[in-house]
């Protein structure tokens, strides 16, 4: 089988480590004709990106000086690791040349940028996928299939939280000067907890729900980053309407014991656990007012997810196997409208309705 050529575009993203990693991984299948950063940028930040954004222990990726150059290279797949308020225009590019694209989490900045990926991608004859790396975590996978056996009953709420964390670069490693110049730490690129860890919390509480949200509250908070104009912390309340969401995105926070970061999934018959660190899904069925809880009345052990975006995307690609909900783009246009309302709450502070999305 031929392989399948791929490109890596923008190199703004951390995990366009993670994204080199998968390729070599599955060098039998896909050629990496390259990486280009996307523009604009200046000669020092292209350095910086390379040093922060690629593998530690190194690669073998050419680096290409212009992104337009790469894309002529009779290019299959186009991997976007843009900052986030350039995904729109990449993405607009690549479809446009008919080239299958995966583009970072989250799909879009709002909801405006979201409509037009997704015009593009229903004019394109190519695909469009969205990378949530939340989609190999084995545990979460084994929530959301208990959720829909009805094993806690009718869903009531579903509580997630960002793991420990102070954002994607250690504080004390960087002076506040140069994170300031980083996209990461600017509210209008994409910066900040929202965009990073709520929008995992959009993502999960859409889809174990199955339901689109209709109205957002968000509250925001900025703990320990005085240098920037962006969260470190925020929380969501996503109105359902016969079930809620309760989201924590932040930076601003040390390990904290065994509190599940969630999916914690709150039925009318039981609660299921869910934790990104742990291979047991466990089931609480028992009430026990004013007590600690009791011991689950089930554990469910996971077994590792061999698969990643790319192997994913592949077989896709060249064998139809069907693509997970959470990476397609009509799915990620029902999260985007709790994430943009969400967002736009947080500013305004009141009750946000969501946009619908599919009005394009």
């Amino acid at each position: 089988m031929k392989k399948l050529r791929a490109a890596i575009i923008g190199l703004a993203h951390i995990h366009a480590i993670l994204m080199i990693r998968d390729l070599e991984k599955n060098s039998d299948k896909v050629e990496v004709v390259g990486m280009a950063d996307y523009p604009p940028f200046t000669e020092e930040e292209f350095e910086k990106r390379l040093k922060m954004n690629t593998p530690p222990e190194g690669h073998s990726v050419k680096v290409w000086d212009d992104y337009k150059d790469l894309l002529k290279q009779d290019i299959d797949i186009a991997i976007v690791c843009s900052d986030i308020k350039d995904h729109a225009s990449v993405v607009e590019e690549t479809l446009g040349m008919n080239i299958h694209t995966i583009v970072e989490k989250p799909m879009a900045l709002d909801m405006a940028d979201a409509k037009r990926m997704y015009r593009a991608y229903k004019k394109s004859s190519a695909k469009l996928f969205i990378n949530w790396p939340i989609a190999w975590f084995p545990a979460f996978r084994k929530a959301k299939e208990l959720a829909d056996m009805g094993v806690a009953g009718e869903i009531l709420r579903v509580q997630y939280r960002s793991p420990s964390t102070r954002g994607p670069y250690k504080l004390n490693e960087y002076t506040p000067e140069e994170l300031s110049k980083l996209w990461w730490y600017q509210h209008d690129r994409g910066g900040g907890s929202i965009c990073d860890y709520a929008g995992y919390g959009c993502v999960l509480t859409t889809w174990i729900t199955d339901k689109t949200a209709k109205k957002v509250y968000g509250l925001k908070k900025n703990f320990f980053h005085p240098f920037s104009d962006i969260e470190d912390y925020a929380t969501f309340t996503i109105d359902f309407g016969d079930c809620v969401g309760l989201i924590e995105g932040s930076w601003s926070t040390l390990n904290n014991g065994q509190i599940a970061t969630g999916p914690v999934i709150y039925g009318t018959e039981g609660v299921i656990v869910a934790d990104r660190y742990c291979p047991e899904v466990k089931v609480y069925k028992d009430l026990v007012p004013y007590q600690p809880s009791p011991t689950p009345n089930e554990i469910y052990q996971t077994e590792p997810v061999t698969e990643d975006i790319i192997s994913h995307v592949v077989e896709f690609l060249t064998e139809g196997t069907p693509v997970i909900e959470m990476l397609t783009p009509e799915f990620n246009m029902k999260a985007q409208a709790a994430f943009d309302a969400g967002r736009r709450s947080c500013e305004t502070g009141k009750v946000e309705d969501i946009i619908e999305p599919f009005q394009i």
